[in-house]
């Protein structure tokens, strides 16, 4: 009987994952078409289950097919490689995390600070990223390793080491140097024979433009609408931040080993998953070599890859055992959209959609509960455990919390270690009397503090508070309906479905954020040179979210695109008004630019560069590409 039991579940199970790699191979070909990607490989790992496949094209002009076991360029997925690496050696002694980066490579030159490993790995040790990529990023010929430490060995730090997160292909680079200088060992040669071979990664290697690789795929951009090939680049010179080629099924293999105890022991596995704080007590959402993610208060690492001819994406979620790895030969590629859908399908999780409202003061309380939740949730996700069960200190922290509601700076540091992580505290604390963590992955922060609201017995909330919350979790529950839930703003008529819903969501007090999907889709069509489409998205983003800085900002870029120079300037100066360092920041206006100035979009590229000068009259860099372009 019992045989027959298990027997039936599994195939209940097993039915189960068919009709979700069904529903995603639905979704990948619509969003593929979308986006205009020509080739997609991608692999899921959930328990026991393991599927992979690819889509569309490797090689576009001879018709060869993705396949599951495509070799395609890593890009920064390189970097937890690299990163699994140097935490290798020091389990084995041979690094000092602590130890100066001299120690291991005695040729690159001292700075005004002490570089430490430990920095490196956690993109604190503040060295330059690319200054002209330009001239940097496009470098055609073989690098050996001191030739591609010596294109930034004289570059100036641009922060004091441990004071700020400044994310570095080139720290990376000098972590390969710190490898060979530790083992005696090539690069390559020590990540096949220590990280690559132990974790089964028989087709992970080094990138090498002459040698013959199986199933190397073939790279595609957008460039002026069209679709191009890839502009050719020797990769060698990013070598170990971003110099390697392989497969899905490997990068499956990379995380499912490191879960499950290879080649790193447990605590420094641990260690690299968990989040760095920056020297004055802010963690920075990298440990040490991976992303840190909390996906609907979800655990998780993470890492994604970009340059010329890829664009990679790798997720792991350990307490579910859920990974997902996916590349794409398409530079142009949106790979989260892809992610958020196999999380969705597999997890029945809804995506991760925030709450927005137009009150200030209600956006601070939002902010507040949502990072409590967040970030509380994930700590007791992680370790099964709330931060404190010490009745003092979780007093001190509630009291925060009812704080942090009224006060956005508050709100902000709760969950930081320089304010002792209340909103952690409270949060994880909220978890463990609640129970079932399943339940408010999927709910959010509304549904988690009005069920807690209601069982609370000590540290409870104070009664305007829990008046509040019940308030908003019940118009939540009228605003976000399932027909809402089911929009999904990637799909090809996906803007038009939510525009249906303008109405009803412009006179909502609280509404669901897809001010971020709005932005990327407006993106995607407008780099497939449908001008007209991307205004759509852009305009309902406007409607919805006028107070959102990227839906400004996408939409200025745009509306210069279509001519009204004057009016994009007014648009793109309210971005910068909102928040100076979002879509309308002088970096991204020169990025956009930079896109724009190829083929007939040239003309719209000048334009948008002489509204940044005016915007950012400080910014040297935008002036003397206006003065190339013009």
């Amino acid at each position: 009987m019992r045989a027959f039991v298990f027997a039936l579940l599994f195939a209940f199970s097993a039915l189960a994952q068919d009709a979700r790699i069904r529903a995603f191979e639905q979704f990948a070909e619509q969003a593929m078409r979308a986006q205009q990607i020509q080739g997609l490989s991608v692999a899921v790992m959930h328990g026991d289950f393991r599927w992979s496949r690819g889509f569309g094209f490797a090689d576009l002009e001879n018709e060869v097919p993705a396949r599951a076991d495509s070799s395609y360029r890593m890009a920064s997925v390189t970097k937890p490689m690299t990163a699994v690496a140097v935490l290798k050696l020091a389990d084995e002694g041979k690094i000092d995390l602590d130890a100066e980066v001299q120690t291991y490579v005695p040729y690159f030159p001292r700075k005004a600070h002490k570089v430490t490993v430990r920095q490196l790995l956690a993109h604190q040790g503040g060295i330059s990223h690319y200054r002209d990529y330009d001239k940097e990023g496009r470098i055609r010929e073989p690098k050996t390793t001191r030739e591609a430490i010596a294109i930034f060995q004289d570059f100036d730090l641009v922060a004091e080491p441990g004071t700020a997160y400044r994310y570095t292909s080139y720290g990376y680079n000098l972590l390969g140097a710190v490898i060979e200088g530790a083992s005696g060992k090539p690069y390559g040669e020590y990540m096949t024979e220590n990280v690559w071979k132990p974790l089964g990664m028989a087709s992970t290697r080094m990138d090498d433009p002459r040698a013959v690789i199986p199933h190397r795929v073939t790279g595609y951009a957008v460039e002026g609408g069209k679709v191009r090939r890839s502009e050719y680049v020797d990769i060698s010179s990013r070598f170990a931040g971003g110099g390697t080629r392989s497969t899905v099924e490997d990068m499956l293999r990379f995380v499912e080993g490191l879960a499950d105890g290879k080649v790193l022991k447990a605590e420094t596995r641990e260690l690299a998953w968990t989040a760095m704080p920056t020297r004055d007590g802010r963690y920075t959402n990298y440990g040490l070599g991976f992303g840190v993610i909390t996906p609907g208060g979800r655990y998780g690492i993470a890492h994604s890859g970009s340059q010329q001819e890829t664009r990679t994406n790798l997720v792991l979620l350990p307490r579910e055992r859920f990974a997902v790895a996916l590349a794409s030969n398409f530079e142009n590629a949106n790979l989260d959209v892809f992610t958020d859908e196999l999380i969705e399908l597999f997890l029945q999780q809804p995506r991760d959609i925030g709450v927005r409202t137009d009150d200030d003061g209600e956006t601070t309380m939002l902010a507040a509960m949502d990072a409590a939740h967040t970030y509380g949730l994930a700590y007791y996700a992680r370790h099964g455990k709330p931060v404190t069960t010490d009745a003092r200190e979780l007093a001190k922290a509630f009291r925060y919390f009812h704080d942090a509601l009224k006060t956005r700076k508050l709100a902000e540091d709760g969950r930081h270690p320089l304010a002792g992580e209340p909103l952690v505290k409270v949060g994880s604390y909220v978890a463990s009397v609640l129970g079932d963590a399943e339940v408010y992955h999927r709910g959010g922060a509304l549904r988690f503090f009005a069920d807690y609201a209601r069982v609370a017995k000590a540290h409870r909330l104070d009664r305007s508070v829990a008046a509040k919350v019940a308030k908003w979790s019940e118009e939540w529950s009228r605003v976000w309906t399932p027909e809402l839930q089911a929009v999904d703003v990637y799909a090809p008529a996906g803007v038009e479905s939510l525009e249906r819903h303008r109405d009803a969501l412009a006179a909502a007090t609280l509404k669901p954020d897809f001010a971020g999907d709005l932005i990327d889709v407006a993106e995607e069509r407008a780099q497939s040179g449908d001008i007209a489409a991307a205004l759509r998205a852009a305009n309902l983003g406007y409607a919805l979210y006028p107070r959102s800085p990227g839906v400004n900002g996408i939409l200025g870029v745009l509306t210069v695109l279509r001519g009204d120079a004057a009016r994009g300037k007014a648009l793109l100066a309210r971005s910068i008004e909102i928040d100076p360092k979002s879509y309308a920041s002088a970096g991204n206006l020169l990025n956009i630019a930079n896109f724009l100035a190829n083929g007939p979009t040239k003309p719209a590229a000048v334009a948008l560069l002489q509204i940044a000068t005016e915007l950012h009259p400080s910014e040297p860099k935008l002036k003397t590409r206006l003065e190339e372009l013009d």
